[in-house]
């Protein structure tokens, strides 16, 4: 039998020599003799290293026998070794990396086991809130959080269409992160260092999640903001499993108004449960803002883009086929009907802002909700009746006196009016008009300026202002000459307010309407100048009614209270005006008879009940007003347009007024007022001569009784039949008025040349005049007035006199002309340029 032998490993040789062997016997014997190396067998030489003698140095094998020539690994040294080398290491550095984070996810994930779960314990409040008026009637329900209703469902409850837009809308991986999306981080990184601001936050929906349970405010986008966000998400994914984060989020989530989650959405915007929607209207609640407008307004293109947007990234998901995609997107939405699911809307929301943290499950407020729905009636008839004018919104508010209890809070003539009903017009700034004068008159009374007797020019004057002239003139166009401060008040004329507010200064006058809360006149005098006696400002209906409420309360001024039972800031109940300034005042506000020199008498204010009352109107139509009270309530009513356009000729007296003569005529069947009005101590009826104004001396023809106060009793008496009385009446002393210095050679005294006169876009063209005074001679018989080339007055004169011509103004520069003649021949003339702008 044969035998073969057994294969043995060769034998380790040591030394050089037998390296040297090793090598030779590798060496082709082929190989040209250049190839060997020099001198290998005549003396020992470095050793000869095999590739695969020693793996350890990284010298690669040789190549297998099957191999062709060249394809074998490089030697030692060759172009692939460095980066294998980096490779490694790299390689090596990864692992490590990973291992490290590992690691530490782990001790994250198992620290945030002992970190509270974000979504235990219960909420500040979780019950409904109902608010009612003061008679016990519900005016609207309240879900937590303020102003949301929820209706809470299980996840299995809902439409899987749904379930799928959400995700689709919201976060596309919230099924595979731990509630931090990594790859929407990276782009939202991307997206806002590009933009150079943040843009996106890459929210997943467990950290929007833990911004509703929280109920973290609305707040800028902030790396702190963030980080917590992050943290709350991680550790609500520890505690919580994905179907039950989804579930919470479906059912806190502000959606389409009103509503805190899908459930409570659909039956608002489709009048159906969230567990039966098509694709079509599950892809239209899951884009839905969280704020839309109320349920059944009027759907936004954008809504209905989201819409179509978010089912084509079903169908690209592979969730719809394109079959249902299409008849998706052709399907019609049937929306529910508007649904007034509340009263008193306005009022209701500004309680809702402002509860307590935990407030109680019942809150009775100060409204009596059956003068609120006649008040919104009257308002809409009111609408009707001057819609043709350009009238299309009015607000009113009822305040009790002395307790300022609001009764009725009229914000629009139409809440669910998708257009701009929702507007508060008792809370927005708006010019009144006339309806400061009377602060500025009782400005007047407490420093002594004027007492009611006391007379006022009313005529034409240019006041010189800081880029022009301003030239005041009435509603009327018309000039009383002087006239009482009763009068000039009653009757609402224009140049006397200027003439007292110029006289008191404008800095005094906006310190007193600040003092009385008119907090929206934020600008300086210099701003509003001698305008703000005729409403150059803007105040809100609330403020200005406040301010009103404080001449029917002796000049004390306290905030509104909205529910019962709830007491005002003893801080913030505060004297901002004398008593008996304020009874005077009141006291004009309610002579029809001084009104009737401005208005029409027996006109709305002209109430058969003692009642006081002041209008206003803001330039060219744009804002109507009318406020006033009598014992127990002051009402104040604001008409125009939220588009802040002009009306045709549509004033105080008749589109406010109208309303104000309705609520008033309501509020005094409900509360009877007093005929008789019983003056302060500090006030003192007295007898005054009325054609100088002052208290009457013994000579004075037909007394009248005036109001003063005590201050002003021991002021001059009139010396009517004595002397030339008129020189100690209290007409304005010059400077007030300015006077036209006397010349002794023809020519124009006013305007002169340069000048710039403002034009007043708040008066018709047929007002936007002024008074050129041309100074003649006892030479002259005869003088012509041309105006840009044009003559506009010729006239016989007759000894040295100003002259007075009416000069209507257009914008741009005027040539004024002058010429004097005797016996048909010119013998003089002056002219003067001047600006208007």
């Amino acid at each position: 039998m044969t035998h073969k032998k057994k294969s043995s490993p060769p034998k380790k040789r040591s030394g050089s020599r037998a390296l040297a062997k090793n090598a030779a016997k590798k060496t082709s014997p082929n190989a040209p003799e250049a190839s060997r190396p020099t001198g290998f067998r005549d003396r020992p030489g470095p050793p000869a290293l095999s590739p695969d003698s020693n793996p350890a140095f990284g010298l690669a094998p040789n190549p297998s026998p099957q191999s062709p020539p060249g394809q074998g690994r490089p030697a030692q040294g060759g172009p692939l070794a460095k980066p294998k080398k980096f490779l490694k290491k790299l390689a090596t550095f990864g692992l490590w990396l990973v291992g490290t984070l590992s690691i530490l996810g782990a001790l994250g994930y198992f620290a945030l086991g002992f970190v509270d779960d974000p979504l235990a314990g219960d909420p500040k409040w979780d019950y409904t809130v109902t608010l009612t008026d003061r008679h016990g009637q519900v005016l609207r329900e309240i879900w937590p959080p303020p102003m949301n209703k929820r209706e809470n469902r299980l996840l299995s409850e809902f439409s899987p269409h749904l379930i799928e837009a959400v995700i689709a809308t919201e976060d596309k991986r919230f099924r595979y992160h731990f509630g931090v999306d990594p790859l929407a981080a990276v782009r939202a990184l991307i997206q806002n260092l590009s933009q150079g601001k943040i843009v996106s936050g890459a929210s997943t929906i467990t950290m929007q999640l833990a911004r509703l349970s929280l109920g973290l405010a609305p707040g800028p986008r902030t790396f702190k903001r963030k980080l917590r966000e992050v943290f709350l998400a991680l550790a609500i994914e520890r505690h919580h499993g994905k179907d039950e984060i989804l579930a919470l989020y479906m059912n806190w989530a502000p959606v389409g108004g009103p509503n805190l989650g899908f459930q409570a959405a659909a039956r608002a915007w489709l009048g159906k449960s969230a567990g039966f929607l098509s694709p079509a209207e599950a892809a239209f609640l899951a884009g839905l803002p969280a704020r839309s407008p109320a349920p059944g307004a009027m759907v936004s293109q954008n809504s209905l883009f989201k819409k179509n947007m978010i089912l084509k990234k079903l169908e690209k998901s592979g969730y719809l086929s394109q079959e249902t995609l299409a008849r998706a997107l052709n399907e019609n939405l049937i929306l529910s009907p508007v649904n007034h699911f509340f009263l008193a809307p306005h009022f209701t929301n500004r309680v809702a802002k402002n509860l307590p943290a935990l407030p109680p499950a019942q809150i009775a407020t100060t409204l009596d909700m059956d003068l609120q729905s006649q008040i919104e009636r009257l308002a809409q008839v009111t609408v009707e009746k001057f819609k043709a004018n350009g009238l299309t919104q009015v607000a009113a508010v009822v305040l009790s006196v002395p307790e300022r209890e609001i009764l009725a809070y009229v914000g629009s003539s139409d809440y669910f009016n998708p257009l701009d009903g929702q507007i508060d017009g008792v809370i927005t700034p708006r010019q009144p008009g006339s309806a400061l004068k009377p602060f500025v008159y009782a400005l007047g009374l407490e420093t002594g300026a004027i007492s009611a007797s006391s007379l006022i020019n009313d005529v034409p004057v240019d006041f010189v202002v800081e880029d022009g002239s301003y030239s005041p003139r009435n509603y009327s166009g018309e000039s009383h000459g002087p006239v009482s401060a009763r009068l000039a008040l009653a009757s609402s004329l224009n140049v006397p307010a200027i003439h007292l507010t110029s006289h008191l200064g404008v800095e005094n006058v906006l310190a007193y309407l600040r003092k009385l809360g008119l907090n929206t006149l934020t600008h300086d005098a210099d701003h509003y100048g001698l305008g703000l006696a005729l409403g150059g400002g803007e105040v809100t209906l609330l403020d200005l009614t406040l301010a009103y409420a404080a001449l029917a309360d002796q000049g004390r001024h306290k905030p509104p209270l909205f529910t019962l039972g709830e007491k005002s800031d003893p801080a913030l109940d505060r004297k901002v005006m004398d008593p008996g300034a304020a009874f005077i005042i009141s006291d004009i506000l309610a002579d029809d008879q001084a009104r009737s020199t401005g208005f029409m008498p027996n006109g709305p204010l002209a109430t058969p009940y003692h009642a006081s009352a002041k209008t206003g109107t803001s330039k060219n139509f744009r804002d109507n007003w009318s406020l006033g009270y009598s014992d127990g309530f002051v009402i104040g009513v604001w008409a125009g347009n939220f588009q802040n356009e002009p009306m045709t000729q549509v004033s105080g007296i008749t589109g406010a007024g109208y309303l104000w003569r309705e609520v008033a005529d309501l509020m005094s069947e409900k509360r009877p007022p007093l005929t008789v009005i019983k003056p302060p101590p500090n006030v003192t009826p007295m007898a005054v001569c009325p054609i100088s104004g002052l208290p009457a001396g013994p000579d004075c023809p037909n007394l009248k009784i005036e109001y003063f106060l005590n201050a002003a009793v021991n002021g001059p008496r009139c010396l009517h039949g004595r002397m030339d009385f008129v020189e100690a009446t209290l007409l304005p002393r010059p400077g007030q008025i300015p006077v036209v210095g006397l010349k002794t050679r023809f020519g124009l005294l006013d305007p002169k040349s340069g000048e710039t006169y403002a034009f007043d876009p708040g008066l018709p063209p047929a007002f936007q005049v002024i008074n050129a005074t041309v100074q003649t001679t006892p030479d002259l018989d005869e003088l012509i007035v041309f105006h840009n080339g044009r003559q506009i007055d010729r006239r016989r004169v007759s000894g040295p006199t100003k002259a007075k011509v009416s000069v209507n103004l257009t914008r741009g520069r005027q040539l004024l002309e002058v010429a004097g003649l005797k016996d048909g021949r010119e013998i003089a003339k002056d002219r003067a340029v001047f600006f208007v702008k």
